[in-house]
C-alpha cells in the first residue's frame, strides 16, 4: 500500500515531465518548420514537402498514447525499484564507481543494439501492419513524428531497461542523461532538416546517425535501421548505399543558401 501511495505521488511529476518534453517538440517545430522555413529551405532533406494538417493531427493523437505509455513505464520502473527488484541507485557509493562513470556509454550502446534489432523485427511483414505501420505513415517526417508510435512500439523500444536494471547497477543520473540524449536524438532523427555540418561524415562523427540517415529510412523503408550509431547497419549491410552521397548533396545545397 505504501509503495502504491508513493507511486501515485510520483504520477504528476512523471506526466509533467512528459508534457514538458512535448512542449520542447512543439517549440522546435514552430522555430524550424515555421519561423525559419524560408531561410532553411535548402536544409530540407526531402525537397517536396508532404506534411499536411491530416498528418499532424494523426501524429498528435498517436503522441498522446506514447506519452501515457512513457508515464506508466516510468512508474513501473519506480515500483520495481521500491520493491528492491532492480539495481537502480542514487548513492554513487552504493556500487563501484565504474558503473556510475561508464554507465551512460554502456547503456547507450545497449539501447542502440536493442533498437536496431527490435526495429528490424517490427519490419517483419507479419508484424509491421499491426504496430510499426503507424510510425511509417509519416513519410515526410517532422518533430511531431518523433513521438508518433503505436503504444506497443513505444513500450517495446524502452522495455530493455527492466531486465537490464535487474542484473546491472544503473546510476540514476547516468540513466537520466541517457533519457535526455535519446529524446534529443529522436527529435534530430525526425527533424526533416539536416543540421550536421559538411565535415560530419568525414570525421569521428560518421559513426553516428544524422537526420538524413533516418529520414531515408522513412522515404525508402527497408534500410538505415539504427538510431544512435551506424554500426549495426554497416556491419549487416542494411545501410543505404547512397546515404553519404545524399548527405553530401544536401550539404552542397546548404552552401548555396549562405
Amino acid at each position: 500500500m505504501e509503495a502504491l501511495q508513493e507511486i501515485l505521488k510520483q504520477l504528476p511529476a512523471a506526466f509533467g515531465q512528459s508534457l514538458m518534453n512535448y512542449g520542447i517538440i512543439v517549440i522546435i517545430y514552430l522555430v524550424v518548420w515555421k519561423l525559419l522555413k524560408k531561410r532553411l529551405k535548402n536544409w530540407r532533406i526531402q525537397l517536396k514537402e508532404r506534411v499536411d494538417a491530416k498528418q499532424i493531427k494523426s501524429e498528435l493523437l498517436n503522441s498522446l498514447f506514447t506519452l501515457m505509455v512513457s508515464t506508466v513505464f516510468v512508474l513501473i520502473i519506480y515500483l520495481l525499484k521500491s520493491f528492491g527488484y532492480t539495481k537502480i541507485y542514487t548513492d554513487i557509493n552504493e556500487y563501484p564507481k565504474f558503473f556510475a562513470y561508464s554507465g551512460f556509454f554502456i547503456f547507450l550502446l545497449f539501447d542502440d543494439t536493442w533498437f536496431y534489432w527490435v526495429h528490424r523485427l517490427l519490419h517483419h511483414p507479419r508484424i509491421f501492419k499491426y504496430i510499426h505501420k503507424v510510425h511509417h505513415k509519416s513519410i515526410d517526417v517532422n518533430p511531431f513524428t518523433s513521438l508518433s508510435f503505436h503504444w506497443a512500439e513505444a513500450l517495446l523500444l524502452t522495455f530493455w531497461i527492466v531486465p537490464v536494471s535487474m542484473f546491472f547497477p544503473m546510476y540514476v543520473p547516468a540513466l537520466g542523461i541517457l533519457q535526455i540524449w535519446g529524446f534529443l536524438d529522436n527529435i534530430k532523427s525526425h527533424l526533416g532538416y539536416e543540421f550536421f555540418p559538411n565535415w560530419w561524415n568525414k570525421s569521428f562523427g560518421k559513426l553516428m546517425t544524422s537526420s538524413t540517415h533516418h529520414n531515408m529510412h522513412h522515404s525508402k523503408f527497408n534500410g538505415n535501421y539504427g538510431v544512435h550509431f551506424r554500426i549495426w547497419d554497416r556491419l549487416l549491410g542494411t545501410e543505404f548505399n547512397d546515404y553519404e552521397k545524399i548527405f553530401d548533396e544536401i550539404q552542397d545545397r546548404k552552401k548555396g543558401s549562405r
